[in-house]
């Protein structure tokens, strides 16, 4: 037989002359006694007492918004109202209910000098205000910043635009969300590898992969010199693009456990080149896995030094991720 729906009022004293607020829980089955209880305990917890004009003891919610905009899109935020993390929200899901999780959407926005352009919109939406980042910046400002990491040392990537959090009165995180311009005609590496050069048959494809090679050989050796690493450098946050010349470009994307390390460094190091070499022992030959590892050492290094951080590469990786896709 289905349940009846479950109603609870929660009733908190909020001044001396016995007034109340009251909180009306509603759910769907009798069964959620548990999940009434964890939301007491967030109405609690977002509202803070304080005396009013009149001098009763009552309580309100407060909310810490943090939004960074770009200083070239700052008037083109300005023009649509979008002043607020509300705001943009709004704004771009259309005021839409947006389940907990990671939303990736692709949108259009005004961009600086009016014209329509291409964006991708992440959102981190909890259910719950989240204590796992208090005091810590959220998925979506980790991957802000590593994007201006990238562009310090020279890597290509994707243009940011804003990011923004929403925290209640205790530094919960509520909501964070990043927007930053489309790559037009990217693909990831993935794709490009399988669908433009996949045959080594052929000179042509032969010298593209070389340049793909040698190009993120180098985009790798140029953060780890600044003593940063990426920490999920696979193939799928990996871009590529076509110059003008027909030469492939790459695009790093998708940064959000991107950080400076003083401590490690060789085991993070070790961690990017594994996780590389996850998809390259599927379309790479192993002469080719050699040779991004000698591009990345220089071509000044020995073959010793190239065997042993490849198969400190390769041993990673079988004991990271074959060993679990046995499980």
């Amino acid at each position: 037989m289905p349940e009846s729906p479950l109603q609870i009022e929660c009733q908190m004293w909020v001044s001396p002359k016995m007034k109340c607020r009251v909180w009306t829980y509603k759910s769907k089955t009798t069964q959620s006694i548990a999940a009434f209880f964890r939301w007491a305990r967030n109405q609690a917890l977002q509202r803070i007492p304080f005396f009013n004009s009149r001098g009763d003891l009552t309580t309100k919610v407060v909310t810490m918004d943090l939004l960074l905009i770009e200083p070239a899109w700052r008037e083109a935020f300005a023009r649509l109202g979008l002043n607020s993390c509300t705001a943009v929200v709004r704004h771009i899901t259309c005021d839409e209910a947006v389940k907990p999780g990671v939303l990736v959407k692709p949108t259009i926005l005004p961009g600086p000098s009016g014209d329509a352009t291409s964006v991708f919109y992440k959102q981190y939406e909890f259910a719950s205000p989240s204590w796992r980042f208090l005091g810590r910046a959220s998925k979506a400002r980790r991957e802000w910043e590593s994007y201006t990491a990238f562009a310090e040392c020279g890597v290509r990537c994707a243009e940011r635009i804003a990011v923004g959090e929403e925290r209640d009165g205790m530094g919960r995180l509520r909501r964070a969300f990043l927007i930053t311009r489309a790559v037009p005609g990217a693909k990831t590496l993935t794709e490009f590898v399988e669908q433009d050069c996949a045959d080594r048959g052929r000179s042509g494809s032969r010298s593209v992969r070389n340049q793909v090679l040698v190009q993120l050989a180098a985009m790798t050796r140029l953060i780890h010199e600044h003593g940063f690493f990426h920490n999920d450098l696979y193939w799928r946050n990996i871009l590529v693009t076509r110059a003008g010349d027909g030469a492939p470009e790459l695009w790093w994307i998708d940064c959000p456990r991107g950080h400076h390390a003083r401590f490690h460094r060789e085991h993070r190091r070790v961690k990017d080149l594994a996780c590389l070499d996850r998809m390259a022992s599927l379309h790479c030959t192993r002469k080719e896995r050699l040779a991004f590892v000698r591009a990345y050492l220089g071509e000044e290094c020995q073959k010793v030094e190239v065997k042993r951080l490849a198969l400190s590469a390769e041993t990673y990786r079988q004991r990271r991720w074959v060993r679990k896709n046995l499980e």
